[in-house]
């Protein structure tokens, strides 16, 4: 139970900051970049989507975390990065009231850390438009109060100034100093999968 939302608070925060970079990403190639000026990706909080899954026997947990908000600026010219994407820690939900109680309060401990964040830090590499491309970027996931170094892959497609970004991956919990929830015969992985999909406004701003 304690990894299941320790995969939440985890999860959330990881796919924002993808769905952000990639946007980013996607503007920095276009040959429609203004000169002189800075990619912005404002990411829609009702239109992004933080699911998380935790494989473990005999039962798979499902859930999901709700963005709070997400903005994220590039420099077409170098690739680097700024802003942050910033998950509810408290809007974890796996669907189960017990559960998620104890992952608030015992674990992620809401009151003390309300928000998971991933802080972009640059762009390494990058697609052309038009159509769907995948991006590379790195950054910071803080959770719980804790940096980590965090890379990630995501698709990215762009429509005017429209941006829809798309990346799954995986955040080694138990490997980040969190607990390990088997006990006895209930098994669960050491990694949370996340899935991420968020749409955002694209605009362009001076440095």
């Amino acid at each position: 139970m304690k990894l299941r939302r320790i995969a939440e608070r985890f999860a959330a925060p990881i796919i924002i900051l993808l769905l952000v970079f990639q946007a980013v990403a996607h503007a920095a190639s276009d040959n429609s970049v203004p000169a002189g000026k800075w990619a912005k990706l404002t990411l829609d909080p009702v239109q992004t989507t933080i699911a998380f899954t935790l494989i473990g026997w005999p039962h798979i947990t499902n859930g999901a975390f709700k963005l709070k908000r997400g903005m994220i600026r590039v420099d077409p010219a170098s690739g680097k990065m700024d802003g942050e994407i910033v998950v509810d820690a408290a809007s974890g939900n796996s669907g189960h009231s017990i559960r998620d109680s104890r992952m608030k309060n015992s674990i992620l401990e809401v009151d003390r850390f309300p928000d998971i964040i991933f802080t972009p830090r640059q762009v390494v590499s990058h697609g052309a438009p038009p159509g769907e491309f995948p991006a590379i970027v790195r950054g910071v996931m803080t959770l719980h109060g804790d940096p980590h170094p965090f890379t990630i892959t995501a698709s990215v497609r762009r429509g005017g100034d429209l941006v829809t970004l798309h990346c799954e991956f995986k955040i080694p919990f138990v490997a980040w100093g969190l607990e390990d929830p088997s006990i006895m015969f209930f098994k669960v992985q050491k990694e949370v999968d996340v899935q991420v999909t968020a749409v955002g406004s694209l605009t362009w701003v001076a440095p």
